[in-house]
């Protein structure tokens, strides 16, 4: 069963808050859907990478650990696993792309 969940994450800027990302983001601006259960939820994202990407909402959203992400323009749709939350972004992990060994 897919509960809806805010995650525990630490507060921005504490020491648990440093770069983690294995490969660099591009810097994009790009608009997205998040589809969870049929119900829909718009978004901009805002950097990518081929491993995941950082999520812009209008108002802090109430994700599950796991949701899909359509990419409007384009109409592709990636599986994606939330990884931390901060206020009104998100940051994602493609869950359909093995990421580097650290």
């Amino acid at each position: 069963m897919n509960h809806l969940v805010q995650p525990p994450f630490p507060p921005a800027g504490a020491p648990q808050d440093r770069e983690r990302r294995r490969t660099r983001r591009r810097r994009v601006l790009l608009r997205g859907t998040v589809i969870v259960n049929g119900s829909t939820l718009n978004c901009s994202i805002q950097n990518i990478s081929e491993y995941g990407c950082k999520l812009k909402f209008a108002v802090t959203p109430l994700l599950p650990e796991t949701f899909t992400l359509r990419f409007n323009k384009t109409g592709e749709t990636r599986k994606c696993q939330l990884v931390w939350l901060s206020d009104r972004e998100v940051g994602v992990r493609f869950a359909d792309v093995e990421a580097p060994a650290a």
